[in-house]
C-alpha cells in the first residue's frame, strides 16, 4: 500500500531551531506516512529529511503549513496550481486560517493518517492587469486584492464597474476586493462586513474614502469586477495580493477581478469548530 506523502512548509521565523518541524517529521513517520520538506531551509541538516520544494509539491497528497496565517497564505498560493489540500498549524498569535494549535499537532497528524478529517473549499480570486490592450500581470488571491496609492502619493480615484456597469468612482486611499475568507483581514479594519468563510461572494470596500458615505458592496462570484485609475492620475499606485505579492499600477491600467477557476482546499481536523467561537476568541487577542 502506497504511503501518504506529506509536504511541509516551515516559517523559519516562527520555528527558528526547527524543533517543531522535526517533531512534525517524526510524527508523520510514526503514523505511517512519508514527509517531504519544501521551502528554503538553508541549514536543513537540522531536519533529518532532504528538501526540494518542487518535488514536495509534485508528489505530496497533503501539505502542512507551520507558521501563522501569513505562512498559510503563502503556502496556499504556492501550491494552488498543484491542487493539494493544506493543513495549517498555528505557530503565531491570531491564526484565523491555521486552525491547529501546537498542543494539537499529534492529534491532527494521527487523524490525517486515518482519513479522519474534512476538506473545506475556500473561494479564490483571479486578478489580471491590462495595459494598452495587453495583459501584463496575472495572479491569484485567497484573502484579498488591494489597489491603493503609494505611500507619498496623493488621493487616488478608482472607477469600479461590475460586469461593465458603472458602480461608482471612489476617491481615497484605495479599494479592497475581498473573499469571505479575507473578510476578517484588511477588509475588517476598513469597516467591511464579517462573512462566513464558506460562502461565495466578493466584497468591495473603499479605504479611507474622501466622500461622505463609506459602505462596502457585495457581488456574486459569477460577476466580474473592473477597476481603473483615472487617466490623468500623475502618481503611481500598487496592486497587492494577500499582502504577499505586489504590482505597480499606472494611469489607464484596467484591473479585472473574478472568481478563480478552482478553489483552495483546507484540511479541517476540528470538525466541530465554530467560526464565531474562533472569531470571538481571536479578535480580542
Amino acid at each position: 500500500m502506497k504511503k501518504i506523502q506529506i509536504g511541509i512548509f516551515t516559517n523559519r521565523k516562527k520555528d527558528k531551531d526547527l524543533n517543531i518541524t522535526n517533531r512534525v517529521v517524526e510524527l508523520i513517520r510514526k503514523y505511517g506516512m512519508h514527509p517531504h520538506l519544501a521551502g528554503d531551509l538553508s541549514d536543513s541538516q537540522k531536519v533529518r529529511v532532504p528538501y526540494d520544494s518542487v518535488f514536495a509539491m509534485e508528489n505530496s497528497d497533503f501539505v502542512i503549513s507551520l507558521g501563522g496565517d501569513g505562512t498559510l497564505l503563502r503556502t496556499a498560493r504556492t501550491i494552488f496550481k498543484y491542487d493539494i489540500p493544506v493543513l495549517g498549524i498555528n505557530l503565531g498569535t491570531v491564526g484565523f486560517l491555521a486552525e491547529v494549535e501546537k498542543n494539537e499537532i499529534e492529534k491532527a497528524i494521527e487523524r490525517l493518517s486515518k482519513g479522519d478529517f474534512k476538506l473545506k473549499n475556500r473561494m479564490v480570486l483571479s486578478a489580471l492587469v491590462d495595459r494598452n490592450g495587453e495583459t501584463v500581470y496575472k495572479s491569484i488571491a485567497l484573502n484579498d486584492v488591494v489597489v491603493s496609492r503609494d505611500g507619498l502619493s496623493r488621493i487616488i480615484r478608482l472607477k469600479v464597474l461590475v460586469d461593465g456597469q458603472f458602480i461608482d468612482s471612489f476617491p481615497g486611499d484605495g479599494v479592497i476586493i475581498s473573499t469571505p475568507t479575507g473578510s476578517t483581514a484588511y477588509t475588517l479594519s476598513a469597516g467591511g462586513p464579517i462573512v462566513q468563510p464558506d460562502m461565495r461572494l466578493m466584497i468591495t470596500t473603499p479605504i479611507c474614502p474622501h466622500i461622505l458615505y463609506s459602505r462596502s458592496f457585495i457581488t456574486s462570484p459569477e460577476k466580474e469586477l473592473s477597476l481603473s485609475v483615472n487617466d490623468d492620475y500623475p502618481d503611481s499606485a500598487t496592486m497587492t495580493l494577500d499582502g504577499q505579492e505586489g504590482f505597480n499600477i499606472v494611469a489607464g491600467d484596467r484591473i479585472t477581478i473574478r472568481q478563480a477557476d478552482k478553489d483552495i482546499r483546507f484540511v479541517s481536523i476540528n470538525s466541530g469548530i465554530n467560526f464565531y467561537d474562533v472569531l470571538r476568541a481571536k479578535i480580542r487577542v
